[in-house]
């Protein structure tokens, strides 16, 4: 064997040998540090990952990236999901709006003629609450409950009714809050 085959040989198999399992860029994060990211993103659900990261290499004192942050709680089984955003029911509210409708499912046409059913939606121009994104477990939806928000800032209320005659016009409530007065008017 000549000297450059010689060379080409030895060449090759460190080529192979840095490409076995285990020989690649060591790892930043210790398995402690997953732990420690892990139980930050599960009591603190709502921190994002640049926030777990400042965190993260504040408390271990080496600089850690987002993407390494998304990727380890990836692999921990934490995604993030957007969250539920709805105001819980408690037990007694679900068995109201159970008895409500067993209560009055009797009813004729005329009784249901003078029910007036409503709706309102506000449209909050401050803040996007589905763009927040929070950590959990696959098959957690309903576990990690947002609570509704309390619309601070800029905003419009709309409102309207239907009925079996007819539907009301469509209201739109820009400004100021809410009273029962105006919400009455």
């Amino acid at each position: 064997m000549s000297c450059v085959g010689e060379l080409s040989y030895h060449y090759q198999r460190e080529q192979n040998a840095s490409r076995r399992r285990g020989y690649g860029r060591r790892r930043i994060i210790t398995t402690a540090d997953d732990r420690y990211l892990s139980q930050c993103a599960r009591r603190r659900r709502t921190l994002t990952a640049r926030q777990l990261a400042s965190q993260l290499s504040a408390a271990s004192g080496r600089p850690i990236s987002r993407q390494t942050v998304s990727r380890r709680l990836d692999e921990g089984g934490l995604f993030a999901r957007r969250p539920v955003v709805c105001v819980p029911l408690s037990p007694a509210h679900a068995r109201a709006r159970l008895h409500w409708p067993r209560e009055h499912r009797s009813w004729t046409p005329e009784q249901w003629g003078h029910v007036l059913f409503m709706n309102e939606s506000r449209f909050n121009i401050q803040n996007d609450s589905r763009r927040a994104m929070i950590y959990r477990e696959p098959g957690t939806r309903y576990r990690a409950i947002v609570e509704g928000d309390h619309y601070r800032g800029g905003g419009l209320l709309v409102w309207s009714g239907i009925a079996t005659n007819g539907r009301t016009d469509l209201y739109v409530f820009a400004g100021g809050s809410i009273t029962s007065v105006r919400y009455r008017d």
